[in-house]
């Protein structure tokens, strides 16, 4: 069935978010990383961007997001009234007890300046996943509604008594809740948040080719709870913007070769914009890269928020995520000061 849109959003009413994956670029260091990002955030607040969230990832050379909850108090501590939270904390890789304690805290610290969004996946190798974690329990898949449902009991109480972690109690935690979203690449994911009656996030930023479907399934499994009457759904977008194409193609390269060699089972390093803009793309390159870019937002300001308007049409989502994509600080900062910027006609 067509879903009709009788109120489809527009890019000018809809909250802006932003999603950092606390990047390191050619020649920085890990501590250039993190203040880049506090850095970015304190930005995103004046600009009027609403939430800030922190991606999970693992043993990936330019990417120094592995502790969400530590980059979360760092920038929860130099703003004032952006959300801050994670995009996700990957639930395979911690203990339930431990995120709840973590973001309790956080909550006790902040107030309802704080969002936890939990993800399926590992977010990383098998290895580190069993590293992280030290067990396989809690590794495989099945296992995630349960611990799920356990992490919330740890909030909100409300276990059944045949529980074992029903006898624990997570302080801070207990009566110290973030905003909880749940995270997603897949059908499963909405479906489960539709069920749960959790606000999704859908990754379209690397899985743009489902979102719809995801979406609709999420929507028509939608369940009314004690966290939502009815359903509230965002997508993260990979945006680049600049009123220059060449400033565009320098600023997108650097990531597109390290994608690639990602997908070649590499862990590279940063590379850097005088290396990318030489490298001889393979034609089967290119075409990947213009594949991986064709859902999402690179152009010039005019071109991204024309792709942002056909996306909020298409998904009809309540807010938008945008994740700056760009191989340079300052071209993450551009991308989103022209975004806030109010189109000039």
């Amino acid at each position: 069935m067509v879903r009709v849109a009788l109120n489809v959003p527009k890019l000018a009413d809809i909250p802006l978010n932003v999603l950092d994956l606390a990047w390191r670029g050619h020649g920085q260091t890990n501590a250039d990383a993190v203040r880049g990002s506090v850095a970015l955030a304190g930005r995103a607040e004046e600009l009027g961007y609403g939430r800030y969230w922190f991606a999970e990832h693992h043993g990936m050379p330019g990417v120094a997001s592995s502790a969400p909850a530590v980059l979360i108090g760092a920038v929860a501590a130099a703003t004032s009234t952006l959300r801050v939270g994670s995009g996700g904390v990957m639930l395979p890789n911690h203990a339930p007890l431990v995120v709840a304690e973590q973001f309790g805290t956080l909550k006790a610290l902040y107030g309802d300046r704080i969002d936890l969004g939990i993800g399926r996946a590992p977010g990383t190798d098998g290895a580190t996943a069993l590293a992280l974690r030290r067990t396989q329990e809690g590794l495989d898949a099945s296992a995630f509604p349960r611990e799920l449902q356990d992490l919330l009991g740890f909030f909100h109480g409300g276990m059944a008594p045949n529980n074992p972690m029903s006898r624990l109690l997570a302080v801070p935690g207990l009566g110290d809740a973030p905003e909880v979203w749940l995270l997603g690449s897949s059908g499963y994911s909405a479906q489960l948040a539709g069920m749960l009656g959790l606000p999704f996030a859908f990754a379209h930023h690397f899985a743009g080719e489902g979102t719809e479907q995801a979406l609709a399934l999420y929507r028509q499994s939608f369940e009314a709870s004690e966290f939502l009457e009815k359903p509230h759904s965002m997508i993260a977008v990979n945006v680049i913007a600049d009123a220059s194409p060449e400033a565009v193609r320098a600023e997108m390269l650097p990531g597109a070769i390290t994608f690639i060699r990602m997908r070649q089972g590499l862990k590279p390093e940063p590379v850097s914009v005088e290396e990318a803009l030489a490298y001889p793309f393979s034609p089967v390159e290119q075409e990947f890269i213009a594949h991986r870019n064709a859902r999402q937002a690179i152009g010039t300001p005019d071109e991204v928020r024309a792709r942002l308007e056909q996306l909020l049409a298409a998904t009809e989502v309540d807010e938008l995520m945008i994740q700056p994509a760009g191989a340079t600080p300052a071209g993450r900062a551009h991308t989103l000061e022209l975004l806030a910027a109010p189109p000039v006609d």
